[in-house]
């Protein structure tokens, strides 16, 4: 991380609450992985999905938003792939911030949690980087094989939604 991303990121609504993620995610582990670095965290992603296994595509969605992930929105569903668009203040900040930002963890988690969600074989791809506009499209491609791997978590991981007044009691799904 350079002087420029840090001040841009510290100076930010978000950037502090990500900081340190960055830190790890764009500066330090592409320099330790090197070549394999998308491929390793595209796999990471697919492991925190077996050990955080969401119920519905609207979990998936509040997941990405609760973790710092970004904003994730689900475009278009057909049988052989969905579509999604990841935006949103951090997006935006890693895109314009950083060389080669990894949208891999991302990818691997949403595979992993639409073949947990419709329990047949799910892959997914960074489509399409628009740094311009802030979004990343990933595609994730459905077969109608069922998945062969193992299933790590086999209680559903309850998303917790704060509602809007702070004195409410958090209400899970």
């Amino acid at each position: 991380m350079d002087n420029e991303a840090y001040s841009t990121l510290i100076d930010s609504n978000s950037g502090t609450d990500i900081l340190g993620q960055e830190l790890i995610r764009d500066d330090l582990l592409p320099s330790i992985l090197g070549n394999d670095s998308h491929e390793i965290s595209y796999w990471a992603g697919k492991r925190l999905s077996r050990t955080h296994r969401l119920a519905t595509y609207e979990d998936l969605e509040t997941f990405f938003s609760q973790f710092k992930f970004g904003d994730l929105k689900l475009l278009k569903r057909t049988n052989s792939q969905i579509n999604w668009q990841l935006s949103g203040e951090i997006v935006a900040n890693r895109l314009s911030l950083f060389e080669d930002p990894d949208f891999f963890l991302e990818s691997g988690f949403i595979a992993q949690s639409c073949q947990y969600i419709l329990d047949q074989q799910a892959e997914s791809e960074v489509e399409k980087v628009n740094a311009s506009k802030g979004i990343v499209l990933i595609t994730t491609y459905l077969s109608k094989d069922k998945p062969n791997d193992g299933q790590e978590a086999s209680e559903i991981f309850k998303i917790v939604e704060n509602s809007d007044d702070s004195t409410a009691e958090p209400k899970t799904k």
